[in-house]
């Protein structure tokens, strides 16, 4: 009597089942998948064209690495939802024609989609990387702030399907950074939106890096450049801002910063900062209140992995999962 191994035995199985598997394929038999919630491919019939460019041409700089956020939201107020596409720009050195432009795709029903980013005035040419979506000012109306590699954008809904730029109006003018995550939230439970921005590194190009990988050019880690401080801007009520990233705590954190949510996640009833840092440890900031932040990522253990390792944190989302009545992330 003839024993086979186990080994041998798992060859013949999945011998056999390959072979079985090349034969229903050529007589063009396709598994059924089961359960009631199937998706199919519909972009091109929807209308949705969108293309992303990095901006680059072969210098390999370091945001190439990180382009680009989107948002979804009612923009006009007919209670379908639209899709904003943020884009790269042309870099140092590299010429694209016609220029990367970003996209506003209003929902028409019915699965149709049509691009008027030009019309509504949200289609400029900076160089995107996060976006958030909420209604500053009060009025009904979602606004758009687009935390950018270069200057910073906030685009005010004027509620007629146009919007309008007001970042210098609104005192968002800053030092440019390399953005990405960024968020509205209510600090301090006045109840007008404050914004959170996130910064992912310090780039110039008289010290942009390139490295070799085997003989391969590549692109340098981010742990080449200087970490970012993040942003906090309390919102005056007025149309205005003010930076209060040193004054709430926020500030003297650096980190190479990329996705962000804002949540109360200790259900104290304010809301609470959470950042996923790319190559070190995360940050979460606890608010006390009154918008004072305390960075508690390693004591809540949301700061390494199991293993005591930082991760190459990217995003972010928040969520209870369990249904027990705290937010997981």
């Amino acid at each position: 009597m003839r024993v086979w191994s186990g080994r041998w035995k798992l060859g013949f199985i999945a011998a056999g089942l390959a072979v079985l598997s090349a034969v229903l394929v050529a007589v063009g038999w396709r598994p059924q998948p089961s359960g009631d919630i199937l998706f199919h491919e519909v972009t091109a019939e929807a209308g949705i064209t969108f293309q992303h460019t990095d901006g680059g041409c072969g210098h390999r700089y370091i945001m190439e690495t990180v382009c680009c956020g989107l948002a979804s939201f009612d923009y006009d107020g007919d209670g379908l939802i639209d899709i904003y596409f943020l884009n790269g720009a042309p870099l140092a050195g590299c010429t694209i024609k016609p220029p990367p432009r970003k996209a506003l795709y209003r929902n028409l029903g019915g699965w149709r989609f049509v691009d008027v980013a030009a019309v509504a005035g949200v289609d400029g040419l900076h160089y995107g990387l996060g976006v958030t979506v909420g209604d500053y000012d009060n009025d009904g109306f979602p606004d758009l702030f687009l935390n950018n590699y270069g200057p910073n954008v906030l685009y005010r809904n004027n509620g007629d399907g146009t919007f309008s730029e007001v970042t210098e109006q609104a005192g968002l003018t800053v030092a440019e950074h390399v953005g990405a995550g960024a968020c509205f939230l209510d600090l301090d439970g006045d109840g007008d939106l404050d914004l959170f921005a996130a910064n992912y590194l310090e780039f110039s190009y008289d010290q942009h890096a390139t490295t070799t990988i085997r003989g391969v050019p590549a692109y340098v880690s981010p742990m080449r450049y200087r970490p970012a401080r993040s942003r906090l801007y309390r919102n005056e009520g007025d149309g205005t801002f003010t930076d209060v990233s040193e004054a709430s705590g926020i500030g003297g954190h650096a980190s190479w910063g990329m996705g962000t949510v804002c949540a109360d996640c200790d259900n104290d009833g304010d809301t609470d900062i959470f950042v996923a840092n790319d190559v070190a440890a995360n940050f979460l900031f606890r608010n006390d209140g009154t918008g004072h932040f305390e960075e508690i990522a390693f004591q809540a253990g949301a700061a390494y992995d199991v293993y005591g390792n930082p991760q190459g944190s990217m995003g972010v989302e928040c969520g209870d999962y369990d249904n027990d009545g705290w937010l997981d992330f």
